[in-house]
């Protein structure tokens, strides 16, 4: 069973029971990574493709109003600092369909995990995160620690404090 909550003030979404429970400890954060991620042209992007450079992990989903109105917020930040910072973002999907998250990908300018792995791969990557909601920023440093389990509302209060070192 899935649940979902909306918190109308902070446009977050509650989410739980999406994805099967599954423990990931840090030491698995690099072995997690390790797939095959397309970029918006439809290009493949590997894992050492993306060696010495930061990585957030996205979660959010076309029908999560605070993901509608962050997502393009988070596009011209990284438009603007991804190349000088070494940043790549790597979007995790929520939505419920493959045409729903086809459509929205083309929004975002990043790589994204390939469907087929969302469920699987992705529900291990939204637990590493520590987060019940969306959307989800995790930053992960070049050497494959988590810099901040949620870097969300750093990005907005600082978006020059890269890479928002958290708790």
């Amino acid at each position: 069973m899935i649940t979902v909550i909306f918190s109308t003030l902070l446009g977050l979404v509650t989410v739980s029971g999406a994805f099967p429970a599954t423990l990931v400890t840090a030491p698995d954060v690099k072995s997690l990574l390790d797939t095959t991620y397309t970029d918006g042209a439809g290009n493949n992007v590997t894992l050492p493709d993306l060696s010495g450079k930061y990585i957030g992990l996205y979660f959010s989903a076309s029908w999560c109003g605070g993901c509608r109105k962050f997502t393009p917020q988070l596009v011209d930040l990284y438009n603007r600092i991804h190349e000088d910072k070494k940043w790549e973002i790597i979007w995790v999907t929520h939505d419920k369909n493959e045409p729903d998250a086809d459509k929205y990908f083309k929004e975002m300018p990043w790589l994204r995990l390939p469907w087929g792995e969302v469920a699987t791969r992705g529900a291990s990557m939204y637990k590493l995160a520590e987060s019940g909601y969306i959307p989800s920023l995790t930053m992960i440093s070049p050497d494959f620690k988590i810099v901040n389990h949620e870097a969300t509302e750093d990005t907005e209060d600082n978006p020059d404090g890269f890479p928002w070192p958290g708790w």
